[in-house]
């Protein structure tokens, strides 16, 4: 076996940490453009994600789109899930069991689930649903609008309070 010089080991040590510091760079630009169906940083991938199609995809997403649109279309048609009468009320009121799961989270005041996670973005769907085909019907809805900006406002918030408390 060799001998390694002091001053040997110091290079191979730095020029370990920089091959490490360039793969890091390498898989955040890699994760970067994955972002827009991810959402997430690939060490929350696993907890966060599902694989569609060989792509990490956005649980929550995932849950909301899918149904939230087949509600816009079937409600823009003129099959809303419940009597137009009795809007916005249900639109508001279901939009709040995701927000409380969401914020409760965001705080650290509830461990993150899955099952949660997608049973309360499945009943905030149908609500977004039925607000997006109020949407379709009439170009800047107050029923669409008003609950994405309060309820998209609350998370916003609690995102950025349990990053801070997180941060000490």
């Amino acid at each position: 076996m060799v001998a390694t010089s002091n001053q040997e080991q110091k290079a191979l040590s730095a020029l370990d940490a920089g091959l490490a510091r360039i793969a890091d760079r390498e898989q955040k630009a890699k994760a970067k453009k994955a972002m827009w169906l991810a959402h997430h940083w690939p060490e929350h991938y696993q907890e966060r994600c599902a694989v569609i199609g060989g792509r990490h995809v956005c649980r929550r997403c995932s849950a909301l789109y899918p149904l939230g649109i087949l509600v816009a279309i079937v409600s823009a048609a003129g099959y809303a899930p419940w009597p137009e009468s009795i809007d916005p009320w249900p639109i508001w009121l279901l939009s709040i069991p995701a927000t409380i799961a969401y914020c409760a989270e965001a705080m650290g005041w509830l461990k993150y689930s899955p099952k949660v996670q997608v049973g309360t973005t499945l009943v905030a769907a149908v609500a977004f649903g039925r607000a997006l085909g109020y949407e379709f019907q009439d170009r800047w809805s107050s029923e669409f609008w008003g609950p994405i900006a309060v309820f998209g406002g609350i998370w916003f918030l609690f995102t950025m309070l349990g990053a801070r408390r997180r941060a000490g």
